[in-house]
């Protein structure tokens, strides 16, 4: 996936050995249990090697939206056994300081010693593994921009999250062309077709990344349907906090998160990529209310 970094900015966030990955939306604000559903997910990619973090929805029990570059590549105990199916991936959905205490890496232990020592942090701070799947056309943006950037991870168990009420929750695919209803025909946003961000990315990098590990939230406007290409899936949103009819967007660590349907839980796209490394003007994200999105998530809902 690294490739990639030479086209656009993914929206992923490199785990670092020294310290936790950021973690808030751009110009957001915490969700304080809005979005229970909405999790946060770090998995491991031998082919690199390196850690990674996204964010993604609950949409049942036990299948979690993604995009499809947090999954491409995942390993399996430590191995690299080829970019569908790996099962080096957990999620937990915990609204703050997701990584304290994470294992830090120091000199003098192996890359395998760092992974053993993660693993069993994961496991004991209460992260459920599943096993990644990207959509089987994901090919690590080479077709950009026909990305077809979905996935989702299939817990190993099943997680209820429940709202203020006390009611299990969760996400929802937005109706087939919700995004063409909202824009209309010129198929350019309007002032009220707003949507809403959620996830543990980077809320700002200037002057220095800040990072506060917990789930954020932030409504945007979309600019138009059709992304950078008139076929593509992608949905092209505003990032800037000034812009009429948003307060916000998507940085590192956001990619895979819900784009909602404003004040609703139902998901018009997943978080995808970006053009600026300072999260600023335009965010991408690869719209799941279509045909095809519904019939690769229909074989895991």
């Amino acid at each position: 996936m690294r490739k990639l970094q030479l086209l656009l900015i993914a929206t992923v966030a490199v785990v670092l050995g020294f310290a936790s990955p950021a973690g808030a939306i751009t110009y957001g604000e915490p969700d304080a249990g809005e979005h229970p559903y909405v999790g946060f997910m770090i998995s491991f990619v031998p082919s690199e090697p390196g850690w990674f973090s996204c964010s993604g929805t609950l949409l049942d029990e036990d299948t979690f939206l993604t995009a499809g570059h947090c999954v491409y590549g995942t390993g399996t105990d430590g191995e690299d056994l080829g970019t569908s199916g790996g099962t080096d991936v957990w999620v937990t959905f915990d609204d703050s300081d997701v990584l304290a205490g994470w294992p830090a890496r120091t000199p003098e232990i192996s890359e395998e010693e760092l992974y053993a020592q993660r693993r069993t942090w994961l496991e004991a701070n209460g992260f459920v593994q599943g096993e990644a799947i990207p959509h089987p056309d994901y090919d690590d943006f080479s077709g950009f921009p026909e990305n077809f950037d979905v996935g989702v991870v299939e817990l190993s168990e099943p997680v209820v999250p429940v709202d203020a009420n006390g009611d299990a929750a969760y996400g929802e695919l937005a109706p087939i062309g919700t995004v063409e209803t909202m824009v209309g025909a010129t198929g350019r946003g309007r002032n009220d077709a707003l949507v809403e961000t959620v996830g543990y990315g980077i809320q700002s990098v200037q002057p220095n990344p800040m990072n506060v590990e917990s789930r954020y939230k932030s409504t945007s406007r979309i600019v138009e349907n059709r992304g950078n290409a008139a076929s593509s899936g992608n949905l092209h949103t505003l990032n800037n906090p000034s812009a009429q009819g948003g307060r916000g967007g998507s940085c590192s660590g956001d990619s895979g998160g819900p784009v909602f349907v404003n004040n609703t839980n139902d998901v018009v796209a997943v978080v995808s990529y970006g053009f600026s490394g300072t999260c600023h003007g335009a965010d991408y994200s690869w719209r799941v209310d279509t045909a095809d999105a519904y019939e690769f998530l229909g074989h895991y809902l």
